[in-house]
């Protein structure tokens, strides 16, 4: 599904076939675990019958693996995970249903249609791993962290809420947080190697255990999305 006046920020929405497991997943799994848009003015907490003081969103979870780690870890908390990808969608509804997780749910489609639907300052924080950098000029435009996006999440996020970020792209870093700059999320920071030692509490993930092995520097930051007075 896709709103009108979005540009696609990321690419394929499948592999070139799904397994017939993949699909009875996508089909059996999607009643129980999955997010469908509904009205605007949308509650998320509502969607775990308000049983969790604190929802994290994970946009654009690719396989998985850190959105589940994570629900395991804190299973006090409401997860939300927006993906596209309908391979890695099935295979994370086989592993909420394979961990009997009932923190974890799931919505196939661009994130921002179903951000775009939720109450404002209800988020507690906010997940952007490793998002697609798009490397050549000309398809900057379809960056996720546009400034625009930036101002979205802090329309949504709690008064404390927070973002983290993780790319292995240094050109996109330094325009991630040159749009953080004018949304006036954070000050100016130019030096990057304050951003190139991984923290303590960030859990691994796919995408970077593959950047690394390819000798490429990851770069990760968590901050505060200030509101604007």
């Amino acid at each position: 599904m896709k709103a009108v006046g979005l540009i696609q920020s990321f690419g394929r929405k499948r592999a070139r076939g799904l397994s017939t497991t993949q699909k009875n997943n996508l089909d059996s799994l999607a009643e129980k675990f999955g997010i469908s848009l509904a009205d605007t003015n949308l509650d998320p907490h509502s969607i775990f019958d308000n049983r969790f003081s604190s929802i994290f969103v994970e946009i654009g979870f690719g396989g998985g693996e850190h959105l589940i780690q994570n629900s395991i870890l804190h299973q006090n908390i409401g997860f939300i995970g927006c993906e596209p990808f309908e391979n890695g969608v099935a295979n994370t509804y086989k592993n909420i249903s394979n961990n009997n997780l009932l923190n974890v749910r799931i919505f196939k489609g661009d994130a921002r249609l179903l951000l775009n639907q939720f109450k404002n300052d209800t988020i507690k924080r906010f997940y952007v791993l490793f998002p697609d950098p798009w490397p050549k000029k000309k398809h900057h435009k379809r960056r996720l962290l546009s400034v625009d996006f930036l101002k979205l999440l802090q329309k949504k996020a709690t008064s404390d809420g927070e973002l983290v970020i993780a790319t292995d792209s240094e050109d996109y870093m330094l325009n991630i947080l040159e749009n953080l700059k004018i949304a006036k999320i954070c000050d100016d920071i130019t030096d990057l190697s304050q951003l190139s030692n991984k923290p303590k509490w960030f859990l691994e993930t796919r995408y970077e255990q593959k950047a690394l092995q390819q000798g490429k520097q990851c770069y990760y930051i968590k901050l505060q999305l200030n509101k604007i007075a």
